[in-house]
């Protein structure tokens, strides 16, 4: 019997049986669709984690005051100072392209039409460079401004939307932060959620001298922000500005750290971990499910064999030898986990698009991995049912014609 012969009666025979057929290939949809769907949306949502690692900025360091314990609660906390920005800058210079100082607090902003709540944001013009943000309408502020201390600020987007919903390039407006009126000279680009999700959008940015002399009053920094010079240099650059805040002073040798320094990919690394760990989990599931629907498929098979078995008497009475009764069984074992094989990487598709669309992430597919869930049902069915197979091709013609 040809291979296409073969194809046809073992397709016959599924049919023959609908019900019993689909049943058989639910737990290999099931574990297929969960496997293509679980892999494309972890890789969306890694791809839509590195958008957000690019939006904040690959290389960014973040040195903040207070030191962490063993135990990762708020240690001892020194404020940070100019002085402190100054010594990364020239002792850190070689792994870093900037270094600059921030504050941030959270204060009720007005425009002449709306009030809402954002984040102040004070910094050098070197935060530009760092955080990579791009000015769409008007100007970043420059050293003159901070000079001044100019009355002068830019908007990101989502503070411009709620205090100028009806101007996409609001540049020269004012705007009053407690009793302090500051024009607009810019509009930041939008940039997004972080990976933790807040809301890059939500701030107002001014020279940090205007924040510090006119709105709050005090010099203490809530951060120092760094960029390493590449993603290669990031833990060395770590490195050597721990070691530089660890020469302050009142930090003798043994004395725990009185800041905190952590890079944007460790921030990260909590939301890999926890996509890692949902994608293990549902390929354990889903691999159960390809076992049960391999069970499933054996078990049709041996009672296919059993109510074929004069079937199988009248084919090695006419001529079919063993090996063609093996392979008979074999192909219909694979016809039958193929077939579940396809509609597991159509309804896993059809949940990869639906996931996507839902978490607003790309949906990526990969081809290989397609072809790869698609040879795995070829194996469930060649594995599973090779038994039944090599049953029906050891049965004796005369015992085999005697079944009723």
């Amino acid at each position: 019997m040809s291979l296409l012969a073969a194809i046809r009666v073992a397709w016959n025979a599924l049919l023959i049986k609908k019900g019993q057929s689909a049943l058989t290939t639910l737990g290999i949809v099931i574990g297929i669709s969960a496997v293509i769907a679980m892999m494309s949306a972890g890789a969306g949502a890694r791809f839509k984690l590195e958008l957000s690692l690019e939006s904040i900025g690959k290389n960014l360091i973040i040195v903040q005051p207070g030191g962490r314990t063993n135990q990762g609660n708020l240690g001892s906390f020194v404020p940070l100072t100019g002085a402190d920005v100054a010594a990364i800058r020239r002792h850190a210079g070689p792994w870093i392209t900037a270094a600059a100082p921030s504050q941030m607090t959270r204060r009720q902003a007005s425009s002449r039409i709306a009030r809402t709540s954002a984040w102040v944001a004070g910094s050098l013009p070197e935060v530009h460079h760092i955080r990579k943000w791009q000015v769409i309408y008007g100007r970043f502020y420059d050293d003159d401004d901070v000079r001044q201390a100019a009355p002068v600020c830019l908007l990101g987007q989502t503070t411009r939307r709620k205090l100028f919903p009806d101007q996409p390039n609001p540049v020269g407006e004012w705007v009053r932060i407690d009793r302090l009126q500051l024009r607009v000279i810019g509009i930041l680009g939008e940039k997004g959620k972080t990976p933790s999700g807040g809301d890059q959008d939500d701030q107002i940015s001014l020279p940090i001298t205007t924040m510090q002399r006119k709105l709050i009053g005090e010099e203490r920094l809530s951060m120092i922000l760094v960029d390493a010079r590449s993603a290669a240099l990031l833990g060395r650059a770590k490195e050597e500005i721990i070691r530089v805040l660890r020469q302050r002073p009142h930090l003798k040798s043994g004395v725990a750290d009185d800041f905190d320094v952590s890079t944007v990919r460790e921030m990260a690394q909590i939301a890999e971990v926890v996509t890692k760990t949902l994608q293990t989990v549902v390929v354990v599931i889903a691999a159960i499910s390809l076992l049960v629907g391999g069970i499933g498929i054996m078990n049709i098979m041996l009672v296919s064999v059993t109510q074929r078995t004069r079937e199988i008497g009248l084919r090695m009475a006419a001529g079919a030898r063993s090996a063609d009764i093996l392979v008979q069984f074999l192909i219909e074992a694979m016809v039958l986990a193929l077939l579940g094989g396809f509609l597991g990487v159509v309804l896993g598709l059809s949940g990869a698009v639906s996931l996507a669309r839902m978490a607003h992430w790309p949906v990526v597919i990969s081809p290989a991995g397609i072809v790869l869930t698609v040879l795995v049902s070829a194996v469930i069915g060649l594995f599973f049912g090779y038994y039944p197979a090599w049953k029906a091709s050891r049965m004796q013609p005369i015992e085999a014609l005697r079944a009723e």
